[in-house]
């Protein structure tokens, strides 16, 4: 059985995977980063929850498909590590403005997969440290 990777580091590799596979169209990278033993559940922008691993694939095949799909940079991922879950609380950068999202990992087998994603609206600025630097 391969060794758990539940350091930040990996968490944060975990996610830095999914924003690559959105940025790539790649639907079957994206895919094998989702869980399949835990729920899973997906809010897009201006959009209703979606439940359910097949819901939320096809949720996200019809986005990486599209001629329209945005070029997405992740900025300021910050990760928070729990017992058997992590979270990464991050700012999207699309061509079109800023959002804040919440993408939740929990481990299956020793990984981080995919259990939630949830993006929405940003208004404020960018967040600085105390003394006024860009968060990384």
């Amino acid at each position: 059985m391969a060794t758990p990777k539940v350091t930040t580091a990996a968490l944060l590799a975990t996610n830095e995977a999914f924003y690559d596979a959105f940025d790539s169209g790649d639907a079957e990278g994206m895919a094998a980063l989702w869980a399949e033993e835990h729920p899973v559940a997906c809010v897009h922008p201006g959009a209703a929850p979606i439940h359910g691993r097949d819901e939320v694939l096809a949720s996200w095949k019809d986005i990486l498909s599209a001629s329209t799909r945005p070029a997405i940079q992740c900025l300021q991922p910050q990760a928070l590590l729990l017992e058997g879950a992590g979270l990464v609380v991050c700012i999207e950068a699309l061509s079109g403005g800023r959002l804040i999202a919440s993408n939740m990992f929990a481990l299956e087998q020793g990984v981080w997969r995919m259990v939630h994603h949830h993006a929405g609206p940003m208004n404020a600025p960018m967040p600085t440290t105390r003394a006024g630097q860009p968060l990384h």
